[in-house]
Protein backbone atom coordinates (compact mmCIF):
# COMPACT_ATOMS: atom_id res chain seq x y z
CA UNK A 1 0.00 0.00 0.00
CA UNK A 2 1.23 3.47 -0.87
CA UNK A 3 2.07 5.26 2.36
CA UNK A 4 1.66 8.99 2.89
CA UNK A 5 2.45 10.64 6.19
CA UNK A 6 3.18 13.93 7.89
CA UNK A 7 6.54 13.90 9.62
CA UNK A 8 5.11 15.29 12.83
CA UNK A 9 2.08 12.95 13.13
CA UNK A 10 1.66 9.59 14.79
CA UNK A 11 1.11 6.41 12.76
CA UNK A 12 -2.66 6.49 13.25
CA UNK A 13 -2.88 10.00 11.83
CA UNK A 14 -0.66 8.99 8.93
CA UNK A 15 -3.03 6.15 8.07
CA UNK A 16 -5.97 8.54 8.24
CA UNK A 17 -4.24 10.85 5.78
CA UNK A 18 -3.49 7.95 3.47
CA UNK A 19 -7.15 6.98 3.47
CA UNK A 20 -8.18 10.58 2.91
CA UNK A 21 -6.39 10.59 -0.43
CA UNK A 22 -9.54 9.11 -1.94
CA UNK A 23 -10.41 12.82 -2.05
CA UNK A 24 -8.18 15.63 -3.34
CA UNK A 25 -5.62 16.68 -0.74
CA UNK A 26 -4.91 20.31 -0.01
CA UNK A 27 -1.56 21.49 -1.28
CA UNK A 28 1.04 21.29 1.47
CA UNK A 29 3.82 23.84 1.88
CA UNK A 30 6.28 21.04 1.14
CA UNK A 31 5.88 17.45 -0.03
CA UNK A 32 8.59 14.79 -0.29
CA UNK A 33 8.24 11.78 -2.58
CA UNK A 34 10.89 9.25 -1.65
CA UNK A 35 12.11 5.77 -2.51
CA UNK A 36 10.88 6.12 -6.08
CA UNK A 37 12.35 5.36 -9.51
CA UNK A 38 12.45 8.71 -11.31
CA UNK A 39 12.04 8.67 -15.11
CA UNK A 40 12.50 11.92 -17.03
CA UNK A 41 13.40 12.37 -20.69
CA UNK A 42 16.41 14.62 -20.16
CA UNK A 43 18.15 11.77 -18.26
CA UNK A 44 20.09 8.99 -19.94
CA UNK A 45 18.68 6.46 -17.47
CA UNK A 46 16.12 6.31 -14.64
CA UNK A 47 17.25 7.46 -11.20
CA UNK A 48 16.57 4.70 -8.69
CA UNK A 49 15.80 5.08 -4.98
CA UNK A 50 15.28 8.79 -5.60
CA UNK A 51 13.54 11.57 -3.75
CA UNK A 52 11.82 14.66 -5.08
CA UNK A 53 11.03 17.68 -2.92
CA UNK A 54 8.07 19.89 -3.83
CA UNK A 55 7.67 23.32 -2.31
CA UNK A 56 4.37 25.01 -3.01
CA UNK A 57 3.81 24.45 -6.75
CA UNK A 58 7.41 23.85 -7.87
CA UNK A 59 10.01 21.12 -7.81
CA UNK A 60 12.52 22.36 -5.23
CA UNK A 61 15.08 19.57 -5.45
CA UNK A 62 15.77 15.91 -6.14
CA UNK A 63 18.45 13.37 -5.46
CA UNK A 64 19.38 10.04 -3.94
CA UNK A 65 20.31 9.06 -0.43
CA UNK A 66 19.46 11.26 2.53
CA UNK A 67 16.25 13.20 1.89
CA UNK A 68 15.28 16.57 3.35
CA UNK A 69 12.39 17.09 5.77
CA UNK A 70 8.94 18.00 4.49
CA UNK A 71 5.43 18.57 5.77
CA UNK A 72 4.08 15.61 3.80
CA UNK A 73 6.06 12.48 2.98
CA UNK A 74 5.00 10.00 0.30
CA UNK A 75 6.76 6.65 0.63
CA UNK A 76 6.78 5.55 -3.02
CA UNK A 77 9.01 2.50 -2.82
CA UNK A 78 8.46 0.24 -5.82
CA UNK A 79 6.75 3.01 -7.79
CA UNK A 80 7.76 5.11 -10.82
CA UNK A 81 7.63 8.91 -10.96
CA UNK A 82 7.29 10.64 -14.33
CA UNK A 83 6.38 14.16 -15.51
CA UNK A 84 2.73 14.94 -16.11
CA UNK A 85 1.67 14.16 -19.67
CA UNK A 86 0.97 16.74 -22.39
CA UNK A 87 -1.74 16.33 -25.04
CA UNK A 88 -0.76 18.94 -27.60
CA UNK A 89 -3.89 18.69 -29.76
CA UNK A 90 -7.29 19.01 -28.12
CA UNK A 91 -10.61 20.69 -28.88
CA UNK A 92 -12.51 21.46 -25.71
CA UNK A 93 -15.72 22.62 -27.40
CA UNK A 94 -16.68 19.15 -28.69
CA UNK A 95 -18.48 16.54 -26.61
CA UNK A 96 -17.63 13.22 -28.20
CA UNK A 97 -20.45 11.78 -30.28
CA UNK A 98 -23.03 14.32 -29.10
CA UNK A 99 -25.43 15.43 -31.82
CA UNK A 100 -28.61 17.38 -31.18
CA UNK A 101 -30.57 15.35 -33.71
CA UNK A 102 -30.14 12.13 -31.70
CA UNK A 103 -31.47 13.33 -28.34
CA UNK A 104 -34.02 15.60 -26.70
CA UNK A 105 -31.71 16.21 -23.73
CA UNK A 106 -28.78 17.74 -25.59
CA UNK A 107 -28.07 20.58 -23.15
CA UNK A 108 -28.19 18.33 -20.07
CA UNK A 109 -25.90 15.74 -21.66
CA UNK A 110 -23.48 18.43 -22.77
CA UNK A 111 -23.40 19.87 -19.25
CA UNK A 112 -22.69 16.40 -17.80
CA UNK A 113 -19.85 15.83 -20.23
CA UNK A 114 -18.17 19.19 -19.75
CA UNK A 115 -18.44 19.07 -15.95
CA UNK A 116 -16.32 15.90 -15.96
CA UNK A 117 -14.06 16.70 -18.93
CA UNK A 118 -11.11 18.34 -17.07
CA UNK A 119 -11.00 15.62 -14.42
CA UNK A 120 -11.03 12.89 -17.07
CA UNK A 121 -7.91 14.32 -18.69
CA UNK A 122 -6.26 14.29 -15.26
CA UNK A 123 -7.49 10.76 -14.53
CA UNK A 124 -5.34 9.57 -17.45
CA UNK A 125 -2.37 11.70 -16.45
CA UNK A 126 -2.73 14.67 -18.80
CA UNK A 127 -1.77 17.59 -16.61
CA UNK A 128 -1.38 19.90 -19.63
CA UNK A 129 -3.53 20.24 -22.75
CA UNK A 130 -3.10 22.54 -25.73
CA UNK A 131 -6.20 23.75 -27.57
CA UNK A 132 -5.28 24.36 -31.21
CA UNK A 133 -8.36 26.36 -32.23
CA UNK A 134 -9.71 28.09 -29.16
CA UNK A 135 -13.29 28.83 -28.35
CA UNK A 136 -12.78 31.21 -25.46
CA UNK A 137 -16.08 30.47 -23.74
CA UNK A 138 -15.15 26.78 -23.76
CA UNK A 139 -11.71 27.58 -22.39
CA UNK A 140 -13.27 29.58 -19.56
CA UNK A 141 -15.70 26.78 -18.79
CA UNK A 142 -12.85 24.26 -18.72
CA UNK A 143 -10.72 26.31 -16.33
CA UNK A 144 -13.68 27.03 -14.04
CA UNK A 145 -13.73 23.37 -12.99
CA UNK A 146 -11.41 22.37 -10.16
CA UNK A 147 -9.12 20.60 -10.54
CA UNK A 148 -8.26 21.03 -14.21
CA UNK A 149 -5.13 20.54 -16.35
CA UNK A 150 -3.00 23.48 -17.37
CA UNK A 151 -4.49 24.92 -20.52
CA UNK A 152 -2.55 26.59 -23.33
CA UNK A 153 -4.00 27.52 -26.71
CA UNK A 154 -3.32 28.83 -30.21
CA UNK A 155 -6.19 31.33 -29.98
CA UNK A 156 -8.54 31.18 -32.96
CA UNK A 157 -7.14 29.51 -36.05
CA UNK A 158 -5.33 31.54 -38.69
CA UNK A 159 -7.88 30.92 -41.42
CA UNK A 160 -7.62 31.83 -45.08
CA UNK A 161 -10.32 34.34 -46.02
CA UNK A 162 -11.68 32.17 -48.84
CA UNK A 163 -10.46 28.78 -47.60
CA UNK A 164 -12.51 25.73 -46.68
CA UNK A 165 -13.05 26.70 -43.05
CA UNK A 166 -14.60 30.01 -44.08
CA UNK A 167 -17.43 28.04 -45.72
CA UNK A 168 -18.59 26.75 -42.33
CA UNK A 169 -18.87 30.17 -40.72
CA UNK A 170 -22.30 31.58 -39.97
CA UNK A 171 -22.18 35.34 -39.72
CA UNK A 172 -19.15 37.60 -40.18
CA UNK A 173 -15.83 35.81 -40.66
CA UNK A 174 -14.26 38.54 -38.53
CA UNK A 175 -16.30 37.37 -35.53
CA UNK A 176 -15.60 33.66 -35.94
CA UNK A 177 -11.91 34.02 -36.85
CA UNK A 178 -10.52 37.47 -35.96
CA UNK A 179 -7.11 36.27 -37.16
CA UNK A 180 -8.20 35.41 -40.70
CA UNK A 181 -5.90 36.56 -43.47
CA UNK A 182 -6.19 37.28 -47.17
CA UNK A 183 -3.87 35.77 -49.78
CA UNK A 184 -2.86 38.75 -51.88
CA UNK A 185 -0.39 36.61 -53.84
CA UNK A 186 -3.21 34.47 -55.20
CA UNK A 187 -5.36 37.52 -55.82
CA UNK A 188 -2.58 39.34 -57.67
CA UNK A 189 -3.05 42.44 -55.53
CA UNK A 190 -1.23 44.15 -52.71
CA UNK A 191 -1.63 43.11 -49.03
CA UNK A 192 -5.14 43.54 -47.64
CA UNK A 193 -5.04 46.14 -44.85
CA UNK A 194 -5.88 44.61 -41.48
CA UNK A 195 -5.72 41.03 -42.73
CA UNK A 196 -2.10 40.29 -43.44
CA UNK A 197 -0.26 37.37 -41.82
CA UNK A 198 1.30 39.91 -39.46
CA UNK A 199 -2.16 41.07 -38.41
CA UNK A 200 -3.28 37.48 -37.85
CA UNK A 201 -0.30 36.73 -35.62
CA UNK A 202 -0.76 39.97 -33.69
CA UNK A 203 -4.36 39.06 -32.88
CA UNK A 204 -3.26 35.62 -31.74
CA UNK A 205 -0.65 37.03 -29.37
CA UNK A 206 -3.09 39.63 -28.03
CA UNK A 207 -5.48 36.87 -26.98
CA UNK A 208 -2.80 34.80 -25.25
CA UNK A 209 -2.02 32.30 -27.99
CA UNK A 210 1.28 30.41 -27.77
CA UNK A 211 1.07 28.98 -31.30
CA UNK A 212 -0.47 29.55 -34.73
CA UNK A 213 -2.82 27.00 -36.28
CA UNK A 214 -3.15 27.15 -40.08
CA UNK A 215 -4.97 24.94 -42.56
CA UNK A 216 -4.38 23.18 -45.87
CA UNK A 217 -7.73 21.43 -46.23
CA UNK A 218 -8.57 20.10 -49.69
CA UNK A 219 -11.81 18.36 -48.60
CA UNK A 220 -10.89 15.31 -50.67
CA UNK A 221 -13.42 13.42 -48.57
CA UNK A 222 -16.32 15.61 -49.72
CA UNK A 223 -19.08 13.07 -50.43
CA UNK A 224 -21.12 14.90 -53.06
CA UNK A 225 -20.60 16.73 -56.33
CA UNK A 226 -20.05 19.49 -57.01
CA UNK A 227 -17.56 20.16 -54.26
CA UNK A 228 -17.86 23.71 -52.87
CA UNK A 229 -15.57 26.34 -54.29
CA UNK A 230 -12.77 27.42 -51.96
CA UNK A 231 -9.10 28.35 -52.11
CA UNK A 232 -5.90 26.86 -50.75
CA UNK A 233 -3.14 29.09 -49.35
CA UNK A 234 -0.26 29.94 -51.64
CA UNK A 235 3.24 28.99 -50.59
CA UNK A 236 4.16 32.67 -50.46
CA UNK A 237 1.41 33.63 -48.01
CA UNK A 238 2.20 30.66 -45.77
CA UNK A 239 5.88 31.60 -45.69
CA UNK A 240 4.84 35.10 -44.66
CA UNK A 241 2.68 33.63 -41.88
CA UNK A 242 5.57 31.47 -40.66
CA UNK A 243 7.92 34.46 -40.68
CA UNK A 244 5.43 36.56 -38.70
CA UNK A 245 4.85 33.77 -36.17
CA UNK A 246 8.53 33.08 -35.67
CA UNK A 247 9.14 36.78 -35.05
CA UNK A 248 6.94 36.31 -31.95
CA UNK A 249 8.55 32.94 -31.07
CA UNK A 250 5.35 31.07 -31.93
CA UNK A 251 5.41 27.65 -33.61
CA UNK A 252 3.13 27.14 -36.61
CA UNK A 253 0.93 24.05 -36.75
CA UNK A 254 -0.58 23.07 -40.09
CA UNK A 255 -3.72 20.99 -40.47
CA UNK A 256 -2.99 18.78 -43.49
CA UNK A 257 -3.85 15.15 -44.24
CA UNK A 258 -2.99 14.75 -47.92
CA UNK A 259 0.22 14.30 -49.93
CA UNK A 260 -0.14 17.81 -51.35
CA UNK A 261 -0.59 19.22 -47.84
CA UNK A 262 2.50 17.47 -46.52
CA UNK A 263 4.56 18.59 -49.50
CA UNK A 264 3.28 22.11 -48.85
CA UNK A 265 4.47 21.86 -45.23
CA UNK A 266 7.94 20.82 -46.34
CA UNK A 267 8.15 23.78 -48.71
CA UNK A 268 6.87 26.53 -46.42
CA UNK A 269 8.80 26.11 -43.18
CA UNK A 270 5.92 25.29 -40.83
CA UNK A 271 6.91 23.60 -37.58
CA UNK A 272 4.33 20.91 -36.85
CA UNK A 273 1.90 18.85 -38.91
CA UNK A 274 -1.34 18.39 -37.00
CA UNK A 275 -2.05 15.03 -38.68
CA UNK A 276 -0.34 12.38 -40.71
CA UNK A 277 -1.01 11.66 -44.38
CA UNK A 278 -4.03 9.37 -44.28
CA UNK A 279 -5.62 10.57 -47.53
CA UNK A 280 -4.16 8.89 -50.63
CA UNK A 281 -5.97 10.35 -53.67
CA UNK A 282 -6.16 8.12 -56.71
CA UNK A 283 -5.99 4.94 -54.60
CA UNK A 284 -8.65 2.60 -53.29
CA UNK A 285 -9.83 3.26 -49.75
CA UNK A 286 -8.48 -0.14 -48.73
CA UNK A 287 -5.11 0.19 -50.50
CA UNK A 288 -2.48 -1.33 -48.21
CA UNK A 289 0.49 0.81 -49.29
CA UNK A 290 0.75 4.36 -50.64
CA UNK A 291 1.90 5.11 -54.17
CA UNK A 292 5.69 5.47 -54.49
CA UNK A 293 5.28 9.25 -54.87
CA UNK A 294 3.31 9.42 -51.62
CA UNK A 295 5.81 7.17 -49.88
CA UNK A 296 8.56 9.58 -50.91
CA UNK A 297 6.69 12.49 -49.33
CA UNK A 298 6.23 10.53 -46.11
CA UNK A 299 9.93 9.69 -46.06
CA UNK A 300 10.85 13.33 -46.65
CA UNK A 301 8.64 14.43 -43.74
CA UNK A 302 10.17 11.74 -41.53
CA UNK A 303 13.70 12.93 -42.33
CA UNK A 304 12.88 16.61 -41.88
CA UNK A 305 12.75 18.65 -38.63
CA UNK A 306 8.95 18.82 -38.93
CA UNK A 307 7.03 17.72 -35.87
CA UNK A 308 4.23 15.28 -36.64
CA UNK A 309 1.14 14.52 -34.55
CA UNK A 310 -0.21 11.18 -35.81
CA UNK A 311 -3.64 11.69 -34.13
CA UNK A 312 -4.67 8.07 -34.61
CA UNK A 313 -7.73 8.99 -32.53
CA UNK A 314 -9.16 11.05 -35.37
CA UNK A 315 -9.76 8.24 -37.82
CA UNK A 316 -10.37 5.79 -34.98
CA UNK A 317 -13.35 7.97 -34.11
CA UNK A 318 -15.05 7.05 -37.38
CA UNK A 319 -14.18 3.38 -36.93
CA UNK A 320 -16.08 3.40 -33.62
CA UNK A 321 -19.35 3.56 -35.56
CA UNK A 322 -18.67 0.01 -36.71
CA UNK A 323 -17.36 -1.26 -33.36
CA UNK A 324 -20.20 -0.45 -30.95
CA UNK A 325 -18.82 -3.08 -28.57
CA UNK A 326 -16.20 -0.45 -27.72
CA UNK A 327 -18.79 1.11 -25.42
CA UNK A 328 -18.67 -2.01 -23.24
CA UNK A 329 -15.10 -1.18 -22.17
CA UNK A 330 -15.32 -0.52 -18.41
CA UNK A 331 -12.78 2.28 -18.81
CA UNK A 332 -15.65 4.49 -20.03
CA UNK A 333 -17.14 4.45 -16.53
CA UNK A 334 -14.17 6.44 -15.21
CA UNK A 335 -14.29 9.31 -17.70
CA UNK A 336 -17.85 9.76 -18.99
CA UNK A 337 -21.01 10.08 -16.83
CA UNK A 338 -23.52 7.23 -16.85
CA UNK A 339 -26.31 9.21 -18.52
CA UNK A 340 -23.94 10.22 -21.29
CA UNK A 341 -22.81 6.63 -21.87
CA UNK A 342 -26.43 5.57 -22.19
CA UNK A 343 -26.95 8.27 -24.82
CA UNK A 344 -23.91 7.07 -26.82
CA UNK A 345 -25.23 3.51 -26.80
CA UNK A 346 -28.64 4.64 -28.07
CA UNK A 347 -27.21 6.99 -30.71
CA UNK A 348 -24.63 4.58 -32.16
CA UNK A 349 -26.99 2.87 -34.64
CA UNK A 350 -28.69 5.98 -36.07
CA UNK A 351 -25.36 7.77 -36.33
CA UNK A 352 -23.92 4.80 -38.23
CA UNK A 353 -26.92 4.83 -40.57
CA UNK A 354 -26.42 8.53 -41.23
CA UNK A 355 -22.75 7.95 -41.99
CA UNK A 356 -23.59 5.17 -44.44
CA UNK A 357 -26.15 7.39 -46.16
CA UNK A 358 -23.64 10.22 -46.60
CA UNK A 359 -20.43 8.33 -47.30
CA UNK A 360 -21.65 4.85 -48.32
CA UNK A 361 -21.75 5.56 -52.07
CA UNK A 362 -18.22 6.97 -51.99
CA UNK A 363 -16.85 3.96 -50.06
CA UNK A 364 -18.65 1.45 -52.23
CA UNK A 365 -17.20 3.08 -55.31
CA UNK A 366 -13.68 3.09 -53.88
CA UNK A 367 -13.76 -0.46 -52.50
CA UNK A 368 -16.76 -2.36 -53.90
CA UNK A 369 -18.06 -5.39 -52.08
CA UNK A 370 -16.28 -4.87 -48.78
CA UNK A 371 -18.15 -4.39 -45.48
CA UNK A 372 -17.73 -0.93 -43.98
CA UNK A 373 -16.46 -2.40 -40.73
CA UNK A 374 -13.60 -4.15 -42.53
CA UNK A 375 -12.83 -1.06 -44.58
CA UNK A 376 -12.54 1.10 -41.50
CA UNK A 377 -10.35 -1.46 -39.75
CA UNK A 378 -8.03 -1.76 -42.75
CA UNK A 379 -7.92 2.03 -43.15
CA UNK A 380 -6.71 2.44 -39.57
CA UNK A 381 -4.22 -0.40 -39.89
CA UNK A 382 -2.66 0.98 -43.05
CA UNK A 383 -2.27 4.37 -41.38
CA UNK A 384 -0.59 2.83 -38.35
CA UNK A 385 1.78 1.03 -40.73
CA UNK A 386 2.61 4.30 -42.50
CA UNK A 387 3.37 6.16 -39.25
CA UNK A 388 5.36 3.20 -37.94
CA UNK A 389 7.53 3.32 -41.05
CA UNK A 390 8.06 7.04 -40.60
CA UNK A 391 9.08 6.45 -37.00
CA UNK A 392 11.77 4.05 -38.19
CA UNK A 393 13.00 6.81 -40.50
CA UNK A 394 13.44 9.06 -37.47
CA UNK A 395 10.25 11.15 -37.66
CA UNK A 396 9.90 13.82 -34.98
CA UNK A 397 6.66 12.50 -33.46
CA UNK A 398 4.62 14.59 -31.03
CA UNK A 399 1.71 13.35 -28.95
CA UNK A 400 -1.70 14.83 -29.70
CA UNK A 401 -5.11 13.21 -29.90
CA UNK A 402 -7.47 15.73 -31.56
CA UNK A 403 -9.78 15.03 -28.61
CA UNK A 404 -12.68 15.46 -28.95
CA UNK A 405 -12.70 15.26 -32.71
CA UNK A 406 -16.00 16.24 -34.27
CA UNK A 407 -17.75 14.50 -37.12
CA UNK A 408 -19.11 10.98 -37.06
CA UNK A 409 -18.19 8.60 -34.24
CA UNK A 410 -17.90 8.60 -30.47
CA UNK A 411 -14.40 7.30 -29.66
CA UNK A 412 -12.82 10.49 -28.31
CA UNK A 413 -13.57 10.51 -24.57
CA UNK A 414 -11.25 12.92 -22.74
CA UNK A 415 -8.19 11.25 -21.28
CA UNK A 416 -9.20 7.75 -22.29
CA UNK A 417 -8.74 8.63 -25.97
CA UNK A 418 -5.18 9.59 -25.03
CA UNK A 419 -4.59 6.13 -23.59
CA UNK A 420 -6.02 4.54 -26.73
CA UNK A 421 -3.75 6.81 -28.78
CA UNK A 422 -0.74 5.48 -26.84
CA UNK A 423 -1.79 1.91 -27.66
CA UNK A 424 -2.09 2.83 -31.34
CA UNK A 425 1.50 4.12 -31.23
CA UNK A 426 2.59 0.74 -29.92
CA UNK A 427 0.60 -1.15 -32.56
CA UNK A 428 2.44 0.99 -35.10
CA UNK A 429 5.72 -0.29 -33.66
CA UNK A 430 6.79 3.04 -32.16
CA UNK A 431 9.26 2.44 -29.28
CA UNK A 432 8.15 3.15 -25.73
CA UNK A 433 11.03 5.58 -25.25
CA UNK A 434 9.82 7.60 -28.25
CA UNK A 435 6.27 7.61 -26.90
CA UNK A 436 7.46 8.74 -23.47
CA UNK A 437 9.45 11.62 -24.90
CA UNK A 438 6.57 12.65 -27.17
CA UNK A 439 4.20 12.76 -24.18
CA UNK A 440 6.54 14.90 -22.10
CA UNK A 441 9.70 16.79 -23.03
CA UNK A 442 9.40 16.71 -26.83
CA UNK A 443 5.89 18.18 -26.67
CA UNK A 444 7.06 20.82 -24.21
CA UNK A 445 9.97 21.81 -26.46
CA UNK A 446 7.85 21.92 -29.62
CA UNK A 447 5.49 24.42 -27.99
CA UNK A 448 8.25 26.36 -26.21
CA UNK A 449 7.06 25.28 -22.76
CA UNK A 450 10.15 23.35 -21.72
CA UNK A 451 11.30 26.09 -19.36
CA UNK A 452 8.45 25.06 -17.04
CA UNK A 453 7.10 21.66 -18.13
CA UNK A 454 8.04 18.31 -19.60
CA UNK A 455 10.68 17.01 -17.19
CA UNK A 456 11.43 16.52 -13.51
CA UNK A 457 13.94 19.25 -12.76
CA UNK A 458 14.28 21.86 -9.99
CA UNK A 459 12.35 25.03 -10.74
CA UNK A 460 9.81 23.37 -13.02
CA UNK A 461 6.13 22.99 -12.23
CA UNK A 462 5.34 20.15 -9.84
CA UNK A 463 3.18 18.24 -12.32
CA UNK A 464 3.97 14.57 -11.74
CA UNK A 465 2.50 11.09 -11.99
CA UNK A 466 3.17 8.16 -9.67
CA UNK A 467 2.80 4.81 -11.47
CA UNK A 468 2.87 1.19 -10.35
CA UNK A 469 4.59 0.06 -13.55
CA UNK A 470 7.48 1.30 -15.68
CA UNK A 471 6.32 3.15 -18.83
CA UNK A 472 9.60 2.29 -20.56
CA UNK A 473 8.67 -1.39 -20.29
CA UNK A 474 4.95 -1.48 -21.09
CA UNK A 475 2.37 0.95 -22.45
CA UNK A 476 -0.12 -0.39 -19.90
CA UNK A 477 1.95 1.40 -17.24
CA UNK A 478 0.13 4.61 -18.19
CA UNK A 479 -3.05 3.05 -16.83
CA UNK A 480 -1.48 2.29 -13.43
CA UNK A 481 -1.47 5.84 -12.10
CA UNK A 482 -1.88 6.06 -8.33
CA UNK A 483 -1.29 9.75 -7.69
CA UNK A 484 -1.52 12.83 -9.87
CA UNK A 485 0.47 15.81 -8.62
CA UNK A 486 -0.81 19.03 -10.18
CA UNK A 487 1.06 22.19 -9.25
CA UNK A 488 2.11 20.56 -6.00
CA UNK A 489 -1.40 19.38 -5.11
CA UNK A 490 -1.54 15.62 -4.53
CA UNK A 491 -4.62 13.95 -6.02
CA UNK A 492 -5.54 10.30 -5.76
CA UNK A 493 -6.45 9.03 -9.22
CA UNK A 494 -9.76 7.56 -8.05
CA UNK A 495 -10.88 10.99 -6.86
CA UNK A 496 -10.90 12.14 -10.49
CA UNK A 497 -13.21 9.43 -11.87
CA UNK A 498 -16.86 9.95 -12.74
CA UNK A 499 -17.99 7.58 -9.98
CA UNK A 500 -16.72 10.02 -7.31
Amino acid sequence: MLQVSRSFLQVSAALALCLSLSQPAARAASTLIEGVTLISAERDAPLTNAWVLIENDRIAGLGQGHAPAADVIVDAAGRYLIPGLIDSHVHLYHATGLKRRYTETYEALQADFFAQQPRSFLYHGFTTVIELNADFASNDRFTSVAPHPRLFHCSKGAVLQDGFLSLEVEGPLETAYPGYFADHYAAGTGPVAGHTPEDAVRRITETGGICVKAYYEEALWWPRKPKPDFALPSREIMRDLVTAAHAHDLPVILHATSPAGHRFALETGIDILAHGMWEWPGQRFDASEPKPAYEQIARAVARSPLGLQPTFTTIGNTRSLFTPELLADPAWTKVVPERYRAYLASAAAPQRQDFETVFGPLLKKSAPGRPFRDLQSDFNTRYERLIGGMAKEGANLLFGTDTAVGGFGFAAPPGLAGYWEMKAWRRAGIPLQTLFRALTLDNARAFHLDDRLGSIEPGKAADLLLLRQNPLETVEAYDTIELVVLGGEVLARDSLATNN
